[in-house]
């Protein structure tokens, strides 16, 4: 029987979800990533955040270069190991492989909601998927579940 806590109201900051999910067998599991309002699986999976700088180099008279900077963009690259296709096959019973190839077959603006230490209140940011790759590594036929390695970079809109 699984132990699911509930969400939080704090003053001023608004509802605040718990982020722990705790099944007997398993280990305590932390999720911190949503897309389009549906969490993905922590099964074997890697994260980094860095920044891109969107710029305009322009060549002066004097033969200098200045950079002007436009915005800065935060990528988002997820990586997972081995990842089932199947909602039910991974570790924290949360969307797996076949929910990730819907939103690339969308093509649409995702919205991202990113969570990174618990009980904060995290960050919604706007991206589209611009990196999506995954090699099919394992069949089980007697379950019907596909294995595969997926990697993904989401870039803030």
């Amino acid at each position: 029987m699984a132990t699911i806590t509930a969400t939080a109201n704090i003053a001023g900051v608004g509802t605040v979800p718990k982020i722990v999910v705790s099944q007997p067998s398993t280990p305590a599991v932390y999720r911190f990533i949503k897309l389009n309002g549906r969490v993905i699986t922590a099964h074997n999976r890697k994260y980094s955040v860095s920044d891109r700088l969107m710029y305009d180099d322009i060549a002066l008279l004097s033969g200098n270069t200045k950079r002007f900077i436009k915005a800065v963009k935060k990528s988002f690259k997820i990586n997972f190991t081995y990842l089932p296709s199947q909602t039910d096959k991974t570790v924290d019973g949360q969307y797996g492989r076949d929910y990730l190839q819907s939103l690339v077959a969308d093509r649409g603006t995702i919205e991202l909601f990113v969570q990174d230490v618990p009980n904060h209140a995290g960050y919604t940011y706007s991206a589209y998927m611009t990196v999506y790759k995954e090699d099919l590594i394992r069949r089980d036929y007697n379950t019907g579940c596909y294995y595969y390695n997926v990697s993904l970079e989401l870039t803030e809109s």
